[in-house]
């Protein structure tokens, strides 16, 4: 492998689906990757990235020149950023292509999706294969709704 090529993601795809549209979060995340390859490469691991961000916004009345006037702020915190380890590391060769299942527990103490007008709980995950030395294979991000 030349070193330009140590550059580039490799040539293969990553699709992530879920067996369903909302889970709890005392069950499972389960679903599948569907990987394809059109290189030999090693992975260090197959695994599903998560982000579970918190937005707030509050309105006060203030005294501005003796006027009550309102005030809005806006707060945006990461709840939550972390790993789930699907599958270990493998090797994928020209022409691979596999539907890997996963059942994974979600992490513990984490807020479930929230939405109102002014408060806001967002999970949101994304698939990886895990390359070490060069640009990860990743699926888009996708949002996700855990309920209690």
């Amino acid at each position: 492998m030349g070193f330009l090529s140590r550059l580039k993601a490799p040539k293969a795809s990553i699709a992530m689906f879920f067996d369903k549209g909302a889970f709890s979060l005392n069950e499972p995340l389960q679903g599948r990757f569907e990987i394809s390859s059109s290189e030999e490469f090693e992975a260090d691991e197959l695994r599903i990235e998560v982000k579970v961000n918190e937005w707030i916004q509050a309105t006060e009345q203030k005294m501005v020149d003796q006027k009550q006037v309102p005030v809005t702020a806006q707060q945006n915190k990461s709840l939550y950023q972390g790993k789930l380890t699907v599958a270990g590391g493998r090797q994928f060769t020209d022409g691979f292509q596999e539907n890997i299942p996963f059942s994974l527990t979600l992490p513990a103490n984490i807020p479930p999706t929230y939405r109102s007008q002014n408060a806001r709980n967002t999970w949101v995950m994304k698939g990886v294969i895990g390359v070490k030395g060069r640009p990860d294979v990743t699926t888009h991000e996708m949002e996700v709704t855990i309920t209690y």
